[in-house]
């Protein structure tokens, strides 16, 4: 038994040992690597930024411009202008104008004079109209001068309601109204144009004037069926029947 204990206790002494010699070693190195933090927190240097140089390099300003040329002194002093001066002569005599005398009037003139005063121009008639032509017949009642008649006056702008109500026809009835083709009627498209419609004093449509198309298919039997079939009242002012113009609104749907 003595003998197992000395062996045993061999064997323990080297573990001690160890353990010993860790446990310094750890602590050194903890005590160092403590200090070495300690330092470097300590002891911080500073580095200093470094420093850029920058140049600049440009050109030789350009030379300055040269001064204007020195402007002309005016003269203050006002021109005179020579006066001429007319002396009379002491030997001239002025001889007085002859004056013609005075042609009378021949027969032949004094009678235009009177058609002129009488008609209102020279070759007119007693009891023509002042400012008449010569050929007018006497006492016409016609708007023209020398009693003729004159110009015819021009036709009166009507608003579209007023128009209408002087339409002798029913514009929607199948033999006034314009189709549609085929094509469009069967799309169901509905189009319209603007027309200027002008009637005579008889009440025929006279002349008519495209505003705006509705579609160049369209355009050319509107206008054709319009100017051949629509018929108007006179429309009368002061009793008397003038021609008139009016804009129409024409729809065409496949309704």
């Amino acid at each position: 038994m003595a003998f197992e204990s000395f062996l045993h206790a061999e064997k323990l002494q080297p573990k001690k040992g160890r353990r010993i010699t860790y446990t310094l070693s750890l602590a050194l190195h903890g005590a160092l690597l403590f200090v070495g933090v300690v330092y470097s927190f300590w002891h911080v240097e500073e580095l200093s930024p470094p420093t850029v140089t920058v140049t600049f390099m440009s050109g030789a300003p350009p030379p300055p411009p040269p001064p204007p040329p020195a402007a002309k002194k005016a003269s203050t002093k006002p021109k005179t202008k020579p006066v001429e001066v007319i002396q009379p002569k002491p030997n001239e005599i002025v001889q007085p104008k002859e004056e013609k005398p005075k042609e009378e009037p021949k027969e032949e003139d004094t009678k235009e004079e009177e058609g002129a005063q009488v008609g209102g121009v020279v070759g007119g008639v007693a009891g023509g109209v002042v400012g008449g032509v010569v050929g007018g017949v006497v006492g016409s009642t016609g708007t023209g001068t020398g009693g003729g008649e004159g110009p015819p006056a021009p036709p009166k702008t009507l608003p579209p309601n007023v128009a209408k109500g002087q339409l002798s026809i029913d514009p929607t009835a199948d033999e006034y109204k314009v189709k549609l083709p085929p094509a469009m009627a069967a799309a169901k498209v509905s189009l319209f144009a603007m027309l200027k419609i002008c009637v005579s004093k008889e009440g025929q449509v006279s002349d008519i004037k495209l505003l705006k198309s509705a579609d160049p298919a369209i355009d050319t039997d509107l206008v054709a069926k319009i100017r051949g079939t629509w018929r108007y009242k006179p429309y009368q002012v002061d009793g008397r029947p003038v021609p008139f113009c009016y804009v129409l609104r024409y729809e065409l749907s496949a309704r």
